[in-house]
């Protein structure tokens, strides 16, 4: 009997599955880690340390993600093909607040162990889910500390970036805001517009923040987009070396203006040790021991004299495929 039909048959399922979910064996030593997005530096990050950890605990890292931000329906169906197939732990970077809030608890009742990194879930602790998340508040008084010393004390900050549907955003804003006021009460915030915009709209409003404050001495950006528009808006109006941007975010574009002095500085969520340290809650929850409900990781400021340091250079590596 021919088998050319049997082989066809192979072909196609392994075409489906590249061009849906993705297949992967079914045992009990995978873990899904499935971030906001693929493709960008701060999940790439997030992907080495997950790498870094299934290498020492023997579990296996499957990873995927949507490839737009707002494609939440993808991720949610990525979550449900982790309940389908039993992997062994999942690993959350959530696209949206609530959202995923319906997914997770099906993970939770599928006694599949969970961790969700970097931003929260309206979802409390235990019973088999952990958070890892970023520190927001020490970020943005690290934030405060900075621009404070870089104007010794007195001038105009504008803080851009301010999105209401982040909670993230909002509390470093706040903290940042709080710290400036308590130990640095002769710097003055004069812009804070709220918006959620792209990089373009945000060089747009800081074109426009520079204009109107001619005595401005810093700006605060929250996000990468942000930053990513201060810079390019500091560069054109020739502005950029007495106006000092202190910036939220990670990616290697930021990293190259560290570089180059156009950005004094940026604020870097630990991504790559959320992955890592994910993958290790859950290896101890299957042999069965207590984990933390709750871990806060520092952030790190990175400027010109720290960012060659080997720990920053392992914390911004994207390379994954070296764990």
């Amino acid at each position: 009997m021919s088998t050319k039909p049997a082989i066809l048959g192979n072909v196609a399922v392994a075409l489906f599955c590249v061009l849906t979910l993705g297949c992967r064996s079914r045992d009990s030593g995978t873990v899904a880690v499935i971030p906001e997005t693929t493709g960008t530096e701060i999940w790439e990050a997030a992907h080495a340390g997950a790498e870094g950890a299934g290498g020492e605990t023997g579990l296996r890292i499957y990873w995927n993600a949507p490839t737009r931000e707002d494609d939440v329906e993808r991720q949610i169906a990525l979550v449900e093909k982790a309940i389908e197939d039993k992997d062994a732990g999942l690993v959350l970077a959530p696209a949206q607040y609530l959202a995923l809030v319906g997914p997770v608890r099906e993970a939770l009742s599928a006694h599949i162990p969970t961790v969700v990194i970097s931003s929260p879930l309206p979802i409390p602790s235990g019973q088999g889910l952990s958070y890892i998340l970023n520190n927001e508040n020490e970020m943005g008084s690290m934030a405060a500390m900075r621009i404070g010393r870089l104007l010794h004390g007195h001038g105009k900050v504008a803080i851009l970036g301010l999105d209401p549907d982040v909670s993230g955003i909002i509390l470093r804003s706040r903290a940042f805001e709080a710290a400036l006021s308590a130990d640095f009460a002769g710097i003055a915030i004069v812009e804070r517009p709220i918006s959620s915009s792209s990089a373009a709209e945000f060089q747009q409003i800081a074109q426009e923040t520079i204009a109107s404050q001619p005595g401005l001495g810093a700006i605060l950006a929250l996000n990468v987009a942000a930053a990513e528009g201060s810079s390019t808006a500091l560069m054109a109006s020739g502005r950029g070396r007495s106006i000092k941007l202190v910036a939220c975010g990670q990616e290697l574009d930021l990293m190259a203006r560290v570089r180059n002095g156009t950005i004094d500085s940026v604020i870097v969520e630990n991504a790559y040790e959320m992955g890592f340290r994910a993958v290790h809650l859950i290896a101890a929850r299957r042999r069965g021991e207590a984990v933390p409900d709750r871990i806060e990781l520092s952030p790190v400021l990175v400027d010109k004299t720290n960012i060659d340091r080997p720990e920053i250079q392992r914390m911004l590596s994207m390379d994954w495929r070296r764990h």
